[in-house]
């Protein structure tokens, strides 16, 4: 007894809790047939399948009208009558004995759905449940205080329309315990729960909480692009299916969200971004976008470095000129055209032109001569298109001879422009 009474107490406390919960709040009634067995308790399972006492005659006996308060829990109030079979009610040895045929049952019962979308889906076509409930049993004009036990289940032919079975056993504090049973309809009514106004109730609305449209089960379109806002990556700014809502401005296939580059179009690798250059090397880090360059060098190209055998290639002394004169003979210009295409080949590296002359008259006059001389030579290359930044042309007059001044060979090999890569 202590046990029922614990149970009852247990899952009211649950289910009037439950009522926060959001949910669809129908009524329902069910009309039905029904019987008691006041024998069944004193007899095997064996012989109670095959020997029932069932008693009750009017159709319908019993009313049962409810609410659902949650996802998993109805509760409702019943009212029932049963014919007793006098006969065979006295053959039972019962507390006391039974003069009129009048049985009546009233009181409340919990039921708990396995129909909550946890077990079974809210809206199943079959929609079990099992129940506590508190009755008053009216015999002989007496009512005995009885708790029941049970199992129920709906059968949902449509939507708000369904057949139902319930089976109990009750326990009856002063009287005898009996099994009661009813096979009927059940109809469900009354307006349903739609907590944000949209028309669609809470049960089958996706988002209960904020206004939508039928079409997304519930749920907004804020930004129009056909994606309903749950699964919209991007809600407020129309966007794309392939990226869940997402806009893709430049039409790169990376949705703006990821692009780095969002403006121009790019290559997916590099998050959006384009290589103008094709060096491996994203435009928004290369510091020389329209020039090939390695990542190492932020995607600029690297210096030039001419190789160290190449210097002594640089050295001319065979270079003419007029007599005392900073003018180049043009027999030697073919050669200062084979110097201009090697400092086109290496844009990068810089170069000096130094003018050397013998001892030959006067100190003053060679060194002034000698550095037009470089100066002519460097005013020849800038012709030829070479920057005048990359050439540093002076003279040092009788300095620095290569060969002895007092033979004529030695003399010629010292009027000289000595032209190197400047290091």
């Amino acid at each position: 007894m202590k046990k029922i009474l614990l149970s009852f107490a247990i899952v009211l406390a649950f289910g009037l809790n439950s009522q926060a919960q959001n949910t669809d709040n129908p009524w329902y009634i069910g009309l039905s047939t029904t019987y008691v067995d006041f024998n069944a308790v004193e007899r095997s399972v064996g012989d109670y399948f095959s020997d029932a006492d069932w008693m009750g005659k009017h159709i319908p006996g019993m009313v049962r009208i409810g609410r659902n308060i949650s996802p998993s829990f109805n509760a409702s109030a019943v009212l029932a009558t049963v014919e007793l079979d006098i006969e065979k009610l006295n053959d039972i040895p019962l507390n006391q004995p039974i003069t009129s045929d009048k049985f009546w049952k009233y009181g409340v019962q919990l039921e708990y759905k396995f129909a909550n979308d946890y077990l079974l889906r809210e809206n199943h076509w079959f929609d079990p449940y099992i129940y506590l409930g508190m009755n008053g049993s009216v015999i002989e004009e007496t009512t005995y205080l009885s708790s029941s036990m049970g199992l129920g289940i709906n059968f949902w032919f449509i939507e708000n329309f369904g057949a139902n079975f319930q089976g109990s056993y009750d326990y009856n504090w002063d009287f005898n315990d009996y099994f009661h049973y009813s096979l009927g309809l059940v109809v469900r009514f009354g307006k349903k729960k739609d907590m944000d106004g949209d028309g669609i109730k809470d049960s089958k609305d996706l988002c209960p909480e904020v206004f939508g449209l039928e079409e997304f089960d519930g749920c907004p379109d804020t930004d129009g692009d056909g994606i309903p806002d749950k699964d919209d990556l991007c809600p407020n700014e129309p966007g794309l299916p392939e990226f869940n809502g997402c806009p893709d401005s430049d039409g790169d296939g990376v949705p703006d969200k990821d692009d780095l580059c969002p403006d121009v179009p790019g290559l997916v690798e590099y998050q959006g971004c384009p290589d103008s250059d094709g060096d491996g090397v994203p435009d928004n880090i290369d510091r020389c976008p329209n020039e090939p360059g390695p990542a190492s060098n932020n995607g600029c190209p690297l210096p030039v470095v001419i190789p160290v055998k190449v210097i002594p290639d640089f050295l001319w002394k065979d270079l003419e000129f007029n007599i005392n004169s900073s003018t180049i003979k043009k027999d030697s210009y073919d050669e200062l055209d084979e110097i201009t295409e090697i400092m086109k080949k290496y844009p990068d590296a810089n170069f000096t032109i130094h003018g050397y002359t013998d001892i030959t008259g006067p100190a003053d006059f060679n060194l002034k001569l000698s550095k037009e001389r470089a100066n002519s030579v460097k005013e020849y290359f800038t012709k030829k298109g070479i920057n005048a930044n990359r050439l540093e042309a002076t003279g040092f007059g009788i300095k620095d001879p290569i060969a002895p001044n007092d033979t004529q060979e030695g003399r010629i090999q010292n009027r000289r422009v000595e032209i190197r890569i400047k290091k």
